[in-house]
């Protein structure tokens, strides 16, 4: 398995909420399962979903492979139930378990092999509770990414970047690139964010990313190696059944089969 590149977040980290700019959709579904349970939250960036959960009273381990998303999750979870650790979701060993595992918002995606994307599975089977429950949610694939070679270029949003020690602000356009390698499952995709401050000329960030196109048959053929049943489909966050044109692919986890018990 390669060794885990420079943190490709270094950069971009400071977009990352201006990205989401509050999404919540996700945060009832969580709430929901993590009654009462511990979670480990794997690919927990800056804290969007972990910070909620610990503020109403849950216990939860976030992982991320991005020291700078990692930082800003600290900031924001500052006297809350939240343990932060630095680790890369395919090789984790944390040596204990806990009653639910999420893999939010496309994490799970950043897996650009079938390989790495069973052995994220076996990560979440190793570390979830008998009884337990995992959720994984990806982008439902969608017809354009089976299709090869690049796409326009698109201007996703325009926002006001509020000033920081050593940047006086200013406003930040997101820009997204993305070129499909249907062969392998694919997508190389590239952010451009166009930084204009107060005073002085424009300042462009770029980073770029290989995302992997999941499909539920991939999801459900992981999830039995590592010794996982889907015990629910979802098409949103609302927990309705999937369907033709969905934005999500929500797989509900749990253990095929006790400890001593019958698959």
């Amino acid at each position: 398995m390669p060794e885990p590149a420079a943190d490709p977040f270094a950069q971009i980290a400071r977009f990352y909420d201006l990205d989401i700019e509050g999404f919540d959709d996700d945060l009832e579904l969580y709430m929901e399962i993590a009654a009462g349970r511990d979670v480990l939250e794997l690919g927990c960036g800056t804290g969007r979903v972990a910070v909620p959960l610990a503020a109403s009273g849950v216990r939860v381990t976030g992982v991320d492979l991005s020291p700078a998303m990692l930082a800003i999750a600290r900031e924001r979870a500052e006297g809350l139930p939240v343990r932060l650790v630095e680790g890369d979701m395919r090789t984790l060993d944390l040596g204990e378990r806990f009653g639910a595992v999420f893999v939010p918002l496309g994490g799970l995606q950043h897996m650009t092999t079938a390989a790495e994307v069973a052995a994220t599975l076996a990560t979440v089977a190793s570390h979830l509770d008998p009884g337990g429950q995992a959720v994984v949610d990806v982008e439902a694939p969608h017809p354009d990414d089976w299709l090869p070679g690049p796409r326009p270029v698109l201007q996703h949003w325009t926002r006001r970047l509020p000033p920081e020690p050593g940047s006086p602000g200013g406003t930040v356009t997101k820009l997204v690139a993305v070129e499909g390698r249907p062969v392998e499952s694919l997508r190389e995709v590239t952010y451009h964010f166009d930084i204009q401050p107060p005073e002085g000329p424009l300042q462009r960030v770029t980073q770029q990313f290989t995302l992997r196109v999941i499909t539920a048959g991939e999801m459900e053929l992981a999830a039995r190696l590592a010794g996982l049943r889907v015990a629910a489909w979802y098409g949103d966050h609302d927990g309705a059944p999937p369907r033709e044109g969905d934005d999500r692919l929500i797989a509900v986890l749990e253990h095929a089969a006790e400890p001593g018990g019958d698959a």
